[in-house]
């Protein structure tokens, strides 16, 4: 079974209606620095103890190895939580030098700023443009170039990383006129890691990622954060046996209330008889929230369509996991179920396994569990990503 690599938008008139406090002059450096595209607006999370500059590339390798096995067990939940890891970690290549750069004075002023410096023999130049819109809300366009340093002339800069966003709300410093209002920061930011390979020759992620985020910040309810990530012939530094990545997963979480995941994929299953390498169609969700005592609950479903088999029949590969566990570590499995099912749902018994560990380890919130006879509790798969739901969501 492959290793999954991996989450809209409210209404647009009502976070207008919130306006900015930030007028038609120059903002202030501290304006740009709140609006800069860093770890704390970019990174994704599970659970409440995840690092924004995600997991180590030798943790993700092992666990790639061990999930990869020959009897596809889904492992759903942890999955997820290493799917997390592995975007942070990868954001962050690019993130870290924004965050640098920018806790320097800029080298130009104005409604353009320009941040520039050396290390490790790399130029790094951050560029960030603001613009004030029509309904208060201002634009900081932004893009990030790096360099090797030539032994003589000027360093020759590749685009590395770009995109843009847009704050709604008070402005950074105006923190009084901010207090009961909403505030969003939400855009668009793309990822190139073959471009920068091309300057730090020890990178080995390729392709693109672009992340479409939306954080909103309510007086009221709280925190929500939602992502769209697209890969675009990725394969991550730890590389990927199933070669690039053209993917989509959607993501949401609302810190210390529950999130959710779903991760579209079309990859090869190497744990079936498939000597052809044939392709098939994945789509895994993952839901999760904090429950009562602090603990987090979650369930992960996953399908795959379109799987041949050697006499020439089509199946489809379903799995779950459930998980019980505290929201400042990766929860338990207690919980899984695979199987192949033919056309009709019917359970094909040679390839149906389960166990469980402890009682109730699925919480029934979260609808019926799977079961190996047949299809009639199997997850509904044709749901969109927003009628995917989980408790006290806002």
């Amino acid at each position: 079974m492959k290793v999954f690599r991996i989450f809209s938008p409210l209404a647009a008139a009502a976070l207008a209606a919130c306006g900015s406090a930030a007028g038609p002059g120059t903002a202030t450096i501290q304006d740009f620095r709140a609006a800069a595209p860093t770890s704390d607006k970019l990174a994704i999370s599970q659970n409440d103890g995840d690092s924004p500059q995600g997991n180590d590339a030798s943790d993700s390798s092992a666990i790639a190895q061990a999930l990869t096995t020959p009897d596809c067990h889904p492992h759903l939940f942890v999955r997820t939580h290493e799917i997390i890891g592995r975007v942070n970690r990868h954001f962050a290549k690019f993130l870290h030098h924004v965050e640098d750069l920018i806790e320097d004075n800029p080298l130009t002023n104005g409604e353009t700023k320009t941040w520039e410096n050396v290390r490790g023999g790399i130029d790094r130049k951050f560029t960030m443009t603001r613009t004030l819109n029509a309904d208060g809300s201002v634009t900081f366009d932004f893009e990030l170039d790096l360099a090797s340093v030539p032994a003589s002339g000027s360093p020759s800069f590749v685009k590395v990383m770009w995109g843009s966003i847009t704050h709604v709300g008070p402005a950074a410093e105006d923190k009084d006129a901010g207090a009961g209002q909403l505030v969003e920061n939400k855009g668009t930011v793309t990822f190139d890691f073959t471009a920068l390979a091309s300057v730090k020759t020890s990178e080995r992620a390729r392709g693109q990622i672009t992340d479409t985020f939306d954080n909103v910040h309510d007086p009221d309810k709280g925190v929500k954060r939602t992502a769209t990530v697209v890969l675009t012939n990725f394969t991550p530094e730890e590389g990927d046996g199933h070669g690039p990545r053209n993917g989509t997963f959607s993501w949401e979480r609302e810190p210390s209330v529950g999130g959710k995941l779903k991760f579209d994929d079309t990859v090869t299953l190497f744990c079936l008889p498939n000597p052809a390498g044939l392709q098939s169609d994945l789509t895994a969700v993952s839901r999760w929230y904090k429950a009562d005592g602090g603990q987090v609950h979650g369930r992960s479903d996953a399908r795959a369509t379109g799987i041949e088999l050697p006499d020439g029949g089509v199946d489809t590969w379903m799995g779950v996991t459930c998980a019980k566990g505290q929201t400042t570590s990766m929860p338990a499995e207690g919980f899984w179920l695979m199987k192949l099912e033919d056309s009709t749902g019917a359970t094909d018994p040679s390839f149906a396994r389960s166990a469980q560990v402890g009682v109730d380890p699925c919480d029934p919130v979260f609808g019926d569990v799977p079961i190996l006879a047949n299809n009639s509790k199997d997850y509904d798969f044709s749901k969109s990503f927003t009628e995917i739901t989980f408790p006290n969501e806002w």
